[in-house]
Parts: C-alpha cells; structure tokens; sequence
C-alpha cells in the first residue's frame, strides 16, 4: 500500500514483518504466492468496505448526479466529490489490474473481486430505477476506473471522475425509460 506492488519482495516482507527473511520463504514459496496472498487480503479489505458504503446508501438514489457518485463511493471508496480521498490506496486499487496482466495467479483474485463489485453496482443502480443489470454494472465499473484512472494520471481530484459516470447513468437511465415505454 505505500511503495506499490513493485516494492513487494520476501525480505521487504520479512522486514515490516519483523520476522528472520526464512519465515516468509517458509510459508511463501514464491513471489507469485506472496503477492497472490497480498492481494487476495486487500480485495477481501476492498470488498468489505465497499459492502459497508452500499449498506449506509439510502434505499432510493435520487437522480444521476447522486447514482454517480455512489458508484464511485462502492466501486473505489471515493466519496462524492472527494479531493481528501487515500490517493495511495487509490493507486494500490488499480495497481492490481496491472500486475494481474504480469502475474496469473493475481487474475482470478482479481476477476472475482470485480465480480463483487459488480453485484454490489447492480443494487445500486436498482436503487435508482435505471437498469440493474450486471452487463450495465461492468459498464458503470469500467467506465469509473478509467475515470479514475485519467483523473489521477492528470492530476485532478479523484471526485472529479463523477462527471463521466453521471453521463453513462443517465444513458442507461435514458434507456431504460426507452425499454420501458415499448411496453
């Protein structure tokens, strides 16, 4: 969490740890087992939290300006609008997707927290009355990483990402009101 994936090693571990460098070789035989634990305990640390934010949301959102921002408070931990979000654990957040494309164990860790996520992103759009579906929950997901991404490769608040959520809701809200008059 406060040097990357990249500063992950056995001794590093150890180190923090406060424990002799044999004890983590012991338990962990390689660095694919280290980093696989790892980040199987922060999706578990991230799934949670999130489940805690989707818990405290009101039943009924009320307009896309707040699906949006709840979106972005469930599916990364950023509250609507935030500039004092963690941007270290944020980082650690989408560090993981890289090193999953580096390391092949981290991917099904990684596939099942996004899944989590999905379905916590799909009562929350039901919560809006837009369609709660998981295929417009993948789209939600990714559409506020890459947000995310993009705000903080340039710099920007993490809240400002709400911008670009707020406009695929109100797609999907567009179009569930289209599905729905065709009945």
């Amino acid at each position: 969490m406060e040097q990357g994936f990249g500063a992950v090693s056995h001794r590093a571990v150890a180190q923090r740890a406060g424990l002799p460098l044999a004890a983590t070789t012991y338990y962990f035989a390689s660095l694919e087992d280290l980093l696989a634990e790892a980040v199987g305990d922060l999706a578990d640390s991230w799934l949670a939290a999130a489940r805690g934010v989707l818990d405290a949301l009101p039943e009924h959102l009320d307009g896309p300006r707040a699906v949006a921002e709840a979106v972005l408070h469930v599916a990364a931990l950023v509250p609507g609008g935030s500039t004092g979000t963690d941007l270290g654990a944020l980082l650690s957040l989408y560090e993981r997707y890289v090193e999953s494309a580096r390391h092949e164990g981290l991917r099904p860790l990684i596939a099942a927290y996004d899944a989590g996520i999905d379905g916590l992103l799909v009562d929350v759009l039901r919560r809006s009355g837009a369609p709660a579906s998981p295929d417009a929950a993948r789209l939600l997901l990714a559409v506020a990483d890459g947000a995310l991404l993009r705000a903080l490769a340039e710099g920007r608040p993490p809240g400002s990402a709400v911008d670009a959520v707020e406009g695929v809701v109100r797609l999907l809200s567009a179009q569930g009101q289209d599905t729905a008059g065709e009945r």
